[in-house]
């Protein structure tokens, strides 16, 4: 099936347009129509401080991941497979614990539970959720809540409640960014926490496997930045799965901002192999860590469109579609320095002296010349 790619674009959770459904000017060639939908959610239980002013809850924000389903057959309306992240949370102060401080966030529904969404667009009138499958474990639902230290997948946040009480930890915590569906229907999430990638019962929402640094996935992982793992899935038509690191490796906390390349990870469900890639920091961005990466489609088994975005060295938001070509790029698992340390310490010499090609990128559409 051919893949739909930008063909609207989804607001969920913000301020109600006039209109449910508006037909956008656009200046790019290579987009025919833009059209833009409020999306009607359902509502989260809300029973905080601040109850009176939402009494009928918060929206389901659907936007952590969107991917094409199919059509409709009886409307042909569009179906897309999406869904949240870890809950309506809100940044707060660093918190001292006697070793330091620590990072938090406020969580205003403690006990919010990640959940799929299959979202319905029926053309020129509305955009609505038709499904919602929170995640289970065993049965049970899990939490958007971070991980406990020391557990794989601790990002360092502590969870307040309203009242900056510190709230139980999670160890099935999850904070989605992702989804993608294979051909057998099963559902691929990937999460910003482990980095994890995740396999979902399409139908039940029980997760049925986790792959983690050191468990399925290279360890060297473990050292993406906090809240910047994997932020994009796509399953290639060979059906394997592939996940992006969101910004560049933070090694030893020493190389978030000058590595010259975030990791794309290949995982072959079949076999339990995993490769990886280079994908190479653009040239306009002051600290190679301001680069951001969002979601990725497969196009063919070695071509992908990706999100990318972050400010440039002028201070200018970049929000772009980028076709990433694997075909040529090299698998760096085990591949180290000269002098033994982690690729991310490299410069451009570096790497090419460790045999390590870079994957290779093109700018095809600029989102922000769709109004983004």
């Amino acid at each position: 099936m051919t893949r739909l790619l930008l063909p609207l674009l989804l607001a969920a959770a913000l301020p109600a347009f006039a209109e449910p459904f508006a037909l956008l000017e656009t200046r790019e060639s290579n987009i025919a129509a833009l059209e833009r939908y409020e999306v009607n959610t359902p509502m989260v239980p809300y029973a905080g401080t601040a109850k009176a002013a939402f009494p009928q809850g918060l929206p389901l924000a659907v936007g952590s991941g969107l991917r094409f389903k199919g059509y409709e057959k009886a409307t042909s309306a569009l179906e897309f497979w999406s869904l949240t992240d870890r809950g309506p949370n809100v940044d707060s102060p660093d918190v001292a614990d006697g070793k330091g401080k620590r990072a938090s966030k406020v969580f205003a529904v403690p006990d919010y539970t990640p959940t799929i969404t299959q979202l319905r667009v029926s053309l020129a009138e509305k955009a609505e959720v038709i499904k919602t499958l929170p995640l289970k474990q065993d049965g049970k639902p899990i939490n958007g809540r971070p991980i406990a230290p020391g557990q794989v997948g601790a990002s360092g946040e502590l969870g307040l409640g309203e009242q900056l009480a510190a709230l139980p930890y999670d160890a099935n915590g999850l904070d989605p960014e992702g989804i993608d569906a294979d051909a057998a229907g099963n559902l691929w999430i990937v999460d910003e926490y482990g980095p994890f990638i995740v396999k979902v019962d399409g139908k039940s929402g029980e997760i049925l496997q986790r792959y983690a640094p050191g468990q399925g996935l290279p360890l060297e992982l473990a050292a993406r930045q906090p809240n910047r793992g994997f932020e994009g899935v796509a399953v290639t038509p060979a059906g394997k799965v592939v996940a992006i690191v969101q910004s560049t490796l933070d090694v030893d906390g020493k190389t978030r901002n000058d590595a010259l390349f975030t990791r794309v990870v290949v995982l072959d469900p079949k076999t339990g192999a995993v490769q990886q890639f280079a994908y190479p920091v653009s040239s306009h961005f002051k600290k190679t860590g301001d680069m951001k990466l969002g979601d990725i489609v497969a196009l063919s088994d070695t071509l992908f469109a990706v999100i990318e975005q972050g400010k440039d060295k002028d201070k200018r938001m970049h929000n772009d579609i980028v076709l990433l070509d694997l075909a040529a790029a090299s698998d760096i698992s085990g591949k180290q320095l000269a002098d033994g340390r982690a690729l991310e310490y490299g410069d451009s010499a570096a790497l090419a002296a460790a045999g390590v090609q870079l994957a290779r990128k093109k700018t095809v559409i600029d989102l922000r010349a769709l109004g983004w």
